[in-house]
Protein backbone atom coordinates (compact mmCIF):
# COMPACT_ATOMS: atom_id res chain seq x y z
CA UNK A 1 0.00 0.00 0.00
CA UNK A 2 1.20 3.45 -1.17
CA UNK A 3 1.11 6.11 1.55
CA UNK A 4 1.95 9.46 2.37
CA UNK A 5 1.21 12.68 4.11
CA UNK A 6 -0.22 15.94 2.32
CA UNK A 7 -0.03 18.95 4.12
CA UNK A 8 -1.55 22.66 4.37
CA UNK A 9 0.59 25.35 4.10
CA UNK A 10 -0.54 28.18 5.89
CA UNK A 11 0.11 28.18 9.64
CA UNK A 12 0.86 24.41 9.18
CA UNK A 13 4.86 24.96 7.22
CA UNK A 14 5.03 28.36 7.70
CA UNK A 15 3.78 30.92 10.28
CA UNK A 16 1.36 33.70 8.59
CA UNK A 17 0.49 35.31 11.96
CA UNK A 18 2.79 38.23 11.00
CA UNK A 19 1.76 38.61 6.79
CA UNK A 20 -1.76 37.34 6.28
CA UNK A 21 -3.54 37.61 9.14
CA UNK A 22 -2.17 41.66 8.97
CA UNK A 23 -3.02 41.82 5.46
CA UNK A 24 -6.54 40.68 6.03
CA UNK A 25 -6.55 43.72 8.63
CA UNK A 26 -5.38 46.35 6.68
CA UNK A 27 -7.25 45.77 4.17
CA UNK A 28 -10.50 45.14 6.27
CA UNK A 29 -9.49 48.81 7.77
CA UNK A 30 -8.63 50.61 4.25
CA UNK A 31 -11.94 49.62 3.33
CA UNK A 32 -13.93 50.66 6.41
CA UNK A 33 -12.10 53.59 7.78
CA UNK A 34 -11.46 52.40 11.47
CA UNK A 35 -9.34 50.34 13.37
CA UNK A 36 -10.17 46.48 13.10
CA UNK A 37 -8.80 44.63 16.35
CA UNK A 38 -6.45 41.38 14.73
CA UNK A 39 -8.08 39.37 17.28
CA UNK A 40 -11.33 40.07 15.83
CA UNK A 41 -9.62 39.31 12.50
CA UNK A 42 -8.80 36.13 13.66
CA UNK A 43 -11.74 35.15 15.27
CA UNK A 44 -13.78 35.78 12.20
CA UNK A 45 -11.35 33.86 9.62
CA UNK A 46 -11.38 30.87 12.09
CA UNK A 47 -15.13 30.38 13.52
CA UNK A 48 -16.17 31.00 10.13
CA UNK A 49 -13.66 28.25 8.45
CA UNK A 50 -12.86 30.68 5.76
CA UNK A 51 -9.85 28.97 3.53
CA UNK A 52 -9.30 32.02 1.42
CA UNK A 53 -7.86 35.25 3.42
CA UNK A 54 -9.74 37.31 0.62
CA UNK A 55 -12.99 35.99 1.51
CA UNK A 56 -12.19 36.20 4.65
CA UNK A 57 -11.57 40.19 4.23
CA UNK A 58 -14.59 40.70 2.63
CA UNK A 59 -16.48 38.75 5.78
CA UNK A 60 -14.40 41.11 8.01
CA UNK A 61 -15.71 44.02 5.81
CA UNK A 62 -19.19 43.14 6.27
CA UNK A 63 -19.55 41.91 9.47
CA UNK A 64 -18.06 45.64 10.60
CA UNK A 65 -21.07 47.10 8.19
CA UNK A 66 -18.84 47.81 5.73
CA UNK A 67 -18.88 46.55 1.87
CA UNK A 68 -16.18 46.35 -0.80
CA UNK A 69 -15.87 45.30 -4.43
CA UNK A 70 -13.91 41.98 -4.48
CA UNK A 71 -11.70 42.38 -7.10
CA UNK A 72 -10.98 45.41 -5.39
CA UNK A 73 -10.18 43.58 -1.79
CA UNK A 74 -7.91 40.87 -3.74
CA UNK A 75 -5.36 44.51 -5.50
CA UNK A 76 -5.63 45.92 -1.67
CA UNK A 77 -4.59 42.86 -0.32
CA UNK A 78 -2.30 41.73 -2.63
CA UNK A 79 -0.19 45.22 -2.10
CA UNK A 80 -0.17 44.51 1.69
CA UNK A 81 0.68 41.34 1.71
CA UNK A 82 3.90 41.98 -0.58
CA UNK A 83 4.91 44.48 1.94
CA UNK A 84 4.67 41.75 4.64
CA UNK A 85 5.57 38.31 3.39
CA UNK A 86 8.83 38.27 4.49
CA UNK A 87 7.89 38.40 8.02
CA UNK A 88 6.76 34.64 7.65
CA UNK A 89 9.06 32.15 9.72
CA UNK A 90 9.13 27.94 9.14
CA UNK A 91 6.83 25.86 11.43
CA UNK A 92 8.19 23.23 9.75
CA UNK A 93 11.56 23.45 8.02
CA UNK A 94 13.74 21.10 5.55
CA UNK A 95 14.78 18.58 7.96
CA UNK A 96 11.42 17.88 8.97
CA UNK A 97 10.48 16.98 5.68
CA UNK A 98 14.24 15.08 4.86
CA UNK A 99 12.89 12.83 7.44
CA UNK A 100 9.69 11.75 6.28
CA UNK A 101 11.33 11.51 2.98
CA UNK A 102 13.83 9.07 4.00
CA UNK A 103 11.34 6.80 5.64
CA UNK A 104 9.98 6.66 2.00
CA UNK A 105 7.08 8.75 1.95
CA UNK A 106 5.55 10.89 -1.03
CA UNK A 107 4.80 14.29 0.37
CA UNK A 108 2.15 16.88 -1.51
CA UNK A 109 0.93 19.78 -0.75
CA UNK A 110 -3.26 21.13 -0.78
CA UNK A 111 -3.47 24.90 -0.06
CA UNK A 112 -5.58 27.41 -0.76
CA UNK A 113 -2.30 29.96 -1.41
CA UNK A 114 -2.40 31.56 -5.04
CA UNK A 115 0.66 30.30 -7.05
CA UNK A 116 2.81 33.37 -6.96
CA UNK A 117 2.90 33.32 -3.34
CA UNK A 118 3.80 29.49 -2.91
CA UNK A 119 6.78 30.13 -5.93
CA UNK A 120 7.98 32.75 -3.46
CA UNK A 121 7.37 30.65 -0.37
CA UNK A 122 9.39 27.90 -2.13
CA UNK A 123 12.26 29.92 -3.32
CA UNK A 124 12.90 31.46 -0.25
CA UNK A 125 13.29 28.89 2.16
CA UNK A 126 14.07 26.04 -0.40
CA UNK A 127 11.16 24.28 0.03
CA UNK A 128 9.91 22.85 -3.42
CA UNK A 129 12.71 19.86 -4.10
CA UNK A 130 10.66 18.11 -0.60
CA UNK A 131 7.02 17.69 -3.06
CA UNK A 132 6.06 15.66 -5.19
CA UNK A 133 2.60 16.97 -5.86
CA UNK A 134 1.97 21.40 -5.07
CA UNK A 135 -2.25 21.71 -5.78
CA UNK A 136 -2.27 25.56 -5.17
CA UNK A 137 -5.10 28.12 -6.06
CA UNK A 138 -4.89 28.32 -9.44
CA UNK A 139 -4.45 23.97 -10.43
CA UNK A 140 -7.29 23.39 -10.75
CA UNK A 141 -9.05 25.41 -12.94
CA UNK A 142 -12.86 25.37 -11.90
CA UNK A 143 -13.04 28.01 -8.89
CA UNK A 144 -15.98 26.11 -6.81
CA UNK A 145 -14.02 22.78 -6.74
CA UNK A 146 -10.74 24.45 -5.29
CA UNK A 147 -9.61 23.63 -1.76
CA UNK A 148 -11.75 23.33 0.82
CA UNK A 149 -13.79 21.63 -1.47
CA UNK A 150 -12.58 17.69 -1.12
CA UNK A 151 -11.55 17.36 -4.91
CA UNK A 152 -8.95 19.81 -4.24
CA UNK A 153 -7.32 17.07 -1.88
CA UNK A 154 -8.65 14.12 -4.25
CA UNK A 155 -6.74 15.67 -7.23
CA UNK A 156 -3.32 15.84 -4.54
CA UNK A 157 -4.25 11.96 -3.63
CA UNK A 158 -4.53 11.01 -7.34
CA UNK A 159 -1.54 12.81 -8.55
CA UNK A 160 0.79 11.18 -5.72
CA UNK A 161 -0.72 7.75 -6.64
CA UNK A 162 -1.43 7.14 -3.11
CA UNK A 163 -3.71 4.14 -1.57
CA UNK A 164 -3.85 6.24 2.13
CA UNK A 165 -2.80 9.76 2.99
CA UNK A 166 -2.90 11.76 6.32
CA UNK A 167 -3.29 15.33 5.88
CA UNK A 168 -1.84 18.19 8.18
CA UNK A 169 -4.39 21.22 9.03
CA UNK A 170 -4.18 24.05 11.27
CA UNK A 171 -7.94 25.49 10.74
CA UNK A 172 -11.71 24.12 10.64
CA UNK A 173 -11.84 24.59 7.24
CA UNK A 174 -9.14 21.98 7.01
CA UNK A 175 -10.82 19.15 8.86
CA UNK A 176 -14.03 19.92 6.97
CA UNK A 177 -12.12 19.24 3.95
CA UNK A 178 -10.90 15.84 5.27
CA UNK A 179 -14.27 14.98 7.01
CA UNK A 180 -15.96 15.71 3.11
CA UNK A 181 -13.41 13.50 1.49
CA UNK A 182 -14.14 10.17 3.70
CA UNK A 183 -17.68 11.04 2.41
CA UNK A 184 -17.11 11.18 -1.07
CA UNK A 185 -13.98 8.92 -1.75
CA UNK A 186 -12.83 5.80 -0.36
CA UNK A 187 -9.35 6.00 0.03
CA UNK A 188 -8.39 5.68 4.27
CA UNK A 189 -7.50 9.29 4.94
CA UNK A 190 -6.57 10.63 8.42
CA UNK A 191 -5.99 14.24 10.57
CA UNK A 192 -3.63 15.84 11.92
CA UNK A 193 -4.43 19.12 13.37
CA UNK A 194 -1.87 21.33 14.09
CA UNK A 195 -2.11 24.94 15.90
CA UNK A 196 -4.70 26.50 18.33
CA UNK A 197 -7.23 28.64 16.61
CA UNK A 198 -10.79 27.03 16.52
CA UNK A 199 -9.49 23.52 17.09
CA UNK A 200 -12.52 21.00 15.43
CA UNK A 201 -14.04 19.12 18.39
CA UNK A 202 -13.36 16.06 18.91
CA UNK A 203 -9.97 16.63 17.33
CA UNK A 204 -6.70 16.19 19.01
CA UNK A 205 -4.04 18.99 18.76
CA UNK A 206 -0.64 17.75 17.75
CA UNK A 207 2.38 20.22 19.15
CA UNK A 208 4.84 20.60 16.74
CA UNK A 209 7.78 18.58 18.82
CA UNK A 210 5.46 15.47 18.00
CA UNK A 211 4.34 15.91 14.54
CA UNK A 212 6.82 13.48 13.08
CA UNK A 213 6.70 10.62 15.54
CA UNK A 214 2.35 11.34 15.61
CA UNK A 215 2.49 11.21 11.69
CA UNK A 216 4.47 8.23 11.74
CA UNK A 217 1.79 6.49 14.55
CA UNK A 218 -0.97 7.44 11.93
CA UNK A 219 0.72 6.21 8.44
CA UNK A 220 1.51 2.75 10.38
CA UNK A 221 -2.03 2.57 11.33
CA UNK A 222 -3.92 3.26 7.92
Amino acid sequence: MRKGVIFDVDGVIVDVSQSYHYAIKYTAEHFLRREVPLEEVRRIKFSKAINNDWLATLEVVREYGGEADFEEIVRVFNEFYKKLRDRELLILDGSFFEKLKRQGYPLGIATGRPKEDMDYLFERFRLRDFFDCVVHEETIPQEELRKPHPFALHWCVENLNLDAFVYVGDSPADWHMLRDYRRLYSKPADYIHVGKHCVPEGVKVCQKEELLEELLKALQSL
